[in-house]
């Protein structure tokens, strides 16, 4: 094992700002120099969504002497907005929208990048396609969602967000009056 997890160190991924989860990881995350000092490593990790634990461990990693980094991630590319519960509601903010693999690989700073696919998921669960949600995937959404998308809580049932300013979009581009004050709720049309 090349890194040592602080346990005092919370979840970094629902930090409310990068800064803060960019710090967050660097505290969670210690490498053992001696272990991993001129070696050919492979991380595997469950998801890349924004890519800041990938890319913080990758550097960490090379600092501590790694030859080189090989990156596995046991889900497909994370592309399409979740609206729930999981704290990313914008493209925007997902790494994997926008960018092929060798993009996303170079943005992390990974040797190599693979993927498990949709198929090899559906597969290993066991279940049928049609009882998972994988929207977050592939854009397919279980229930139809609502023209005017407000963020993440939009599926429950919250009309405004707390301190919101933004003004959403619709897929027309016009904002409805009664939707002024959903952040994020032009997650579906915007890059």
């Amino acid at each position: 094992m090349g890194l040592v997890k602080n346990a005092y160190v919370g979840r970094t991924f629902i930090q409310p700002s990068q800064t803060i989860r960019q710090l967050g990881i660097r505290l969670k995350l210690n490498p053992l120099r001696d272990v991993i000092r001129g070696k050919r490593l492979v991380v595997v990790d469950d998801s890349i969504v924004r890519g800041n634990t990938q890319r913080a461990v990758i550097r960490m990693l090379r600092e501590a002497g790694a030859l080189e980094v090989h990156v596995r991630i046991a889900s497909p590319p994370v592309k399409w907005p979740c609206f729930y519960g999981i704290d990313f509601a914008s493209k925007a903010e997902l790494l994997a929208n926008g960018l092929d693999n060798e993009g996303i690989r170079a943005s992390i700073g990974a040797d190599s990048l693979g993927y498990i696919s949709l198929d090899g998921v559906i597969a290993a669960s066991e279940q049928p396609k049609t009882r998972l949600c994988r929207a977050c995937f592939d854009g397919v959404y279980p229930i139809t969602l609502p023209e005017v998308v407000g963020g993440k809580h939009v599926l429950e049932g919250i009309e405004r967000s707390v301190g919101g300013s933004r003004e959403p979009s619709t897929a027309n581009g016009r904002v409805p009056e009664h939707a002024e004050g959903y952040p994020g709720s032009d997650a579906l049309t915007r890059p």
